[in-house]
């Protein structure tokens, strides 16, 4: 397992623990998935992350709020979406790193 692996594994069970706090259970559900992917070596792991980035419905419209059914207090809700923000692009930019140090493998 690389440097990059292994950092990944981290982020994304510091964002599974933040989304489990919050009771935002399918996207806890997703990221605990992909983290078992990338832990086994499997490249999917890492499309599967390229997959919820974008369009409707996506990891980035996700708001963590009372009003959304999630378990949070109000005057937390400002604190937990920064945090959601900063953990994801944490996730998404050391996902990119690995994908670009598989491909460079693999070439």
């Amino acid at each position: 397992m690389t440097e990059l692996q292994d950092k990944l594994i981290e982020e994304l069970q510091n964002l599974t623990d933040l989304l489990d706090k919050y009771d935002v259970k399918n996207w806890s559900l997703t990221f605990s998935k992909i983290q078992k992917m990338i832990d086994n070596g499997d490249k999917r792991g890492i499309d599967s992350l390229k997959n919820v980035r974008g369009g409707m419905g996506s990891f980035t419209d996700l708001v963590i709020c009372q009003i959304n059914g999630h378990r949070i207090m109000k005057n937390e809700e400002d604190y937990a979406n920064t945090e959601l923000i900063r953990l994801g692009n944490l996730v998404f930019n050391t996902a990119d790193k690995l994908n670009r140090e598989i491909n460079k493998n693999s070439a």
